[in-house]
C-alpha cells in the first residue's frame, strides 16, 4: 500500500479519542506471544462488532495519539529461528487473516496491522480464544455468553454482507456499479451528488464507508449492479451463464454467452438471448401478431430467477448455467433447495439469499413469496406440458428441466405420474382440488371416453404410489376429487 494511503490510514485512526475493541496504539511492543494473542482478540472482537477489520498500530503512544515512530520491524523479527509472519502462522488457526503495512514518514517508521474480521468461527492463538473488552484483550471463556454470541454472529453472517472490494475511492464507485441503472430499477431520482447517491447504496448495504473514508463495496453491491462481476475476484464464478448446444446432446456447442454483470442487469438480457435461441412461431390476434415460443415464457422466467437467487453462492466452483437443447431446456445452480422437492409448491418460502432477494423484489425482478415454482408449472399446464423436472444432489447442485413439444401421448409414465402430483398440489394452492375433468384439461384432452378411462387408470396409479390421496372417501366414483397425500 503506498505509503499515502497508510498515512491516510493512521490519521483516521488516530482520530478516535481513546483504544476500542477494534483499535489498539503501542509505540514499541513487539512480543510475539502478545502479538498473536492481539490478533486473535482483535478479530474476534471486530465479527462480534460488525467491523471488516481491526488494527493494531505501532508508532503511537497510546494516551496522546501523537505520532512518535517505532523500532519495530515486522518482517525482520524472529522467533527463534522463524520469522515473525512465518510462527504466527504456526501458531493461529487458518481463519486469521491479516496484514502488516509499513511505511517512514517525516523521518520515523509506522506500522499498522490490519486485522480481517473472524469468519466461520473465532480465530484462535495457541488452543485458546480470545476477544477484547474494552482496550484489554482477554481469554474468550468457553460456554461463556460472550462465546455464545460471536459464535451466533458468526453463523449469521452472510455472503452477501462480506466485502467483494474494498479502497474504492469515491468517484470510482460509478465505475465498478452501475449507480444510474440501481436508481432507475428502483424507480427513484437518482440524487445529484456523489454523496449523497453512495449514501444511498451504503443505507442498503451495497457499500461501506470504509476507516480510511474509502468505500468497500459488498458482494450484494456487486451482485445487483456490478458493471463487470469478472472485476470482483471472489465473484468470477457467479457469473450467469448460457449455452446453446447442437442437437438434444451436450457435446457440441453453437452458442455461448456470459453475461458478465450484475443480476439486476443480466437477468433481463439473459431471458432475451434465451428467447431468441429456441423456436418460436408468430400468429394473429385480431389485428396483432403475437410470437409463441416452444416453452411458456413465465416459466423460462422463472426458473432463470430461481437459478440465480437461489443458488448457494459460497459455492466457489460453478455458477448459475442455462444449457439449451433441442426439445428442452436445463437450468442449473450450486446448492439444493432449502424445501423438500415433494413441498416447493405449498410450503412456506425460504432463501439462503435473504439481502439478494429483498433487493431483487424492490426492483419488480422477482416476487419473494415463493410462488416461482407454482408460476412455472402453472405455465407448463396452460401450455400442456410435462411439469418441469426437478433433480438436486449436494454434489451436483439443482437442476430444473423444462420440455417442449411433448403432448400426453408422447410423456412417459413417469412424467404423466409428476404431472398428476403437480396438479393436485397447484388445486390445492388455489383452494380446490383435482377431478378426472380437469386432469383431462391439464393434458389438453378431450372428454372422450377413451380419455376419460385413460385418467382413472393413472389417477389410480399415482394413489397407488403414495402421490395423491382422495379428498372424500365416501364420494361415488363420478365425484371423487384428489389432494396431495400428505395434506
Amino acid at each position: 500500500m503506498p505509503t499515502a494511503d497508510i498515512m491516510e490510514l493512521i490519521y483516521s485512526l488516530v482520530g478516535h479519542p481513546d483504544e476500542t475493541e477494534w483499535i489498539e496504539f503501542k509505540e514499541g511492543n513487539s512480543n510475539p506471544k502478545q502479538i498473536a494473542r492481539d490478533i486473535s482478540a482483535l478479530s474476534n472482537a471486530a465479527a462480534f462488532h460488525g467491523r471488516d477489520f481491526a488494527y493494531k498500530l505501532w508508532g503511537i503512544n497510546d494516551s496522546s495519539h501523537e505520532l512518535v515512530g517505532t523500532t519495530f520491524r515486522p518482517l525482520a523479527k524472529k522467533v527463534g529461528n522463524q520469522t515473525l509472519s512465518t510462527w504466527l502462522k504456526r501458531v493461529l488457526t487458518p481463519n486469521a487473516l491479516y496484514d502488516f503495512l509499513e511505511t517512514d514518514y517525516d523521518g520515523r517508521h509506522f506500522v499498522v496491522l490490519q486485522i480481517n474480521a473472524a469468519s466461520t468461527q473465532p480465530v484462535y492463538f495457541d488452543k485458546d480464544a480470545y476477544i477484547r473488552e474494552g482496550s484489554s484483550s482477554t481469554t474468550l471463556e468457553p460456554g461463556s455468553a460472550k462465546e455464545r454470541e460471536l459464535w451466533r454472529r458468526l453463523q449469521r453472517a452472510d455472503f452477501c454482507n462480506q466485502v467483494a472490494e474494498s479502497d474504492v475511492k469515491a468517484g470510482d464507485v460509478s465505475d465498478l456499479m452501475d449507480v444510474d441503472a440501481y436508481y432507475r430499477l428502483l424507480g427513484q431520482r437518482k440524487p445529484n451528488t456523489t454523496e449523497s447517491q453512495l449514501l444511498g447504496l451504503a443505507e442498503q448495504e451495497l457499500l461501506r464507508e470504509q476507516d480510511n473514508g474509502r468505500y468497500a463495496i459488498t458482494n450484494l453491491g456487486a451482485l445487483l449492479v456490478a458493471r463487470r462481476l469478472t472485476f470482483f475476484g471472489g465473484l468470477r464464478k457467479r457469473v450467469l451463464r448460457v449455452v446453446r448446444y447442437e442437437g438434444k446432446g451436450s457435446f457440441a456447442i453453437v452458442g455461448d454467452w456470459d453475461f458478465d454483470m450484475g443480476y439486476a442487469l443480466a437477468l433481463h438480457a439473459a431471458e432475451e438471448r434465451i428467447l431468441s435461441s429456441i423456436p418460436s412461431r408468430e400468429s394473429l390476434e385480431g389485428a396483432f401478431r403475437r410470437i409463441r415460443y416452444a416453452y411458456p415464457e413465465q416459466a423460462i422466467r422463472e426458473l432463470l430467477g430461481n437459478a440465480v437467487l437461489h443458488q448457494d453462492l459460497s459455492d466457489s466452483t460453478s455458477g448459475p448455467l442455462v444449457g439449451i437443447h433441442d426439445g428442452r431446456i436445463v437450468f442449473s445452480n450450486p446448492g439444493v433447495p432449502l424445501v423438500p422437492r415433494e413441498r416447493l409448491l405449498n410450503a412456506q418460502p425460504k432463501t439462503r439469499n435473504a439481502l439478494l432477494v429483498d433487493n431483487m423484489r424492490r426492483m419488480d425482478l422477482c416476487e419473494e413469496g415463493g410462488t416461482g415454482w407454482d408460476i412455472a408449472v402453472a405455465a407448463c399446464e396452460a401450455y400442456c406440458l410435462p411439469a418441469p423436472r426437478l433433480e438436486s444432489s449436494d454434489e451436483l447442485g439443482t437442476r430444473v428441466t423444462l420440455y417442449a413439444d411433448r403432448p400426453y401421448r408422447r410423456m412417459s409414465k413417469a412424467e404423466r405420474m409428476d404431472a398428476v402430483y403437480w396438479h393436485a398440489c397447484l388445486r390445492y394452492e388455489q383452494g380446490d382440488s383435482m377431478s378426472n375433468q380437469t386432469l383431462r384439461e391439464r393434458f389438453g384432452l378431450d372428454g372422450s371416453s377413451k380419455n376419460t378411462v385413460a385418467m382413472s387408470r393413472l389417477i389410480r396409479e399415482c394413489c397407488e404410489a403414495g402421490l395423491i390421496r382422495e379428498e372424500d372417501t365416501e364420494a361415488s366414483a363420478r365425484y371423487r376429487r384428489y389432494v396431495p397425500a400428505w395434506s
